[in-house]
């Protein structure tokens, strides 16, 4: 199964927010330690390019050996159409990317602050459901 490299860049966005991945990657050598590091430094400087996408395989693989699940999802989904009434028309919002590098994060709820793009230190902001 093919995943598509922006949804691998959404998965690398969300862990670029903690420290799991960074700390895996030291503790698994120089080698992964340098992908983590190229991947990042592509990633902020807004490179989506095959070196990226091989960065990001080689973490989906350290992290499958280490944690017995990888990255990026293997699974296919399948979403059937929302239900009548949750369209555009509802005025519900999804948080998105403000470089749309990557899918966003969650559902806009009110008082709620907004999370931060790990690339940026931006605030992600409120677009429609994707």
């Amino acid at each position: 199964m093919t995943i598509d490299l922006k949804v691998k860049i959404a998965a690398f966005c969300r862990e670029l927010g903690g420290s799991i991945l960074r700390e895996t990657a030291h503790e698994q050598g120089e080698g992964k330690e340098l992908a983590f590091q190229r991947a990042e430094a592509s990633f902020k400087a807004g490179r989506d390019d095959a070196e990226l996408e091989a960065d990001l395989d080689l973490l989906d693989e350290m992290v499958r050996q280490v944690m017995g699940t990888g990255l990026f999802s293997s699974r296919p989904r399948g979403y059937g159409p929302l239900p009548h009434g949750s369209g555009p028309e509802t005025g519900a919002q999804w948080w998105t990317c403000p470089h749309d590098r990557c899918t966003g994060r969650g559902r806009v709820q009110p008082g709620v602050r907004p999370p931060v793009c790990a690339a940026t230190g931006e605030p992600l902001t409120p677009g429609p459901l994707p």
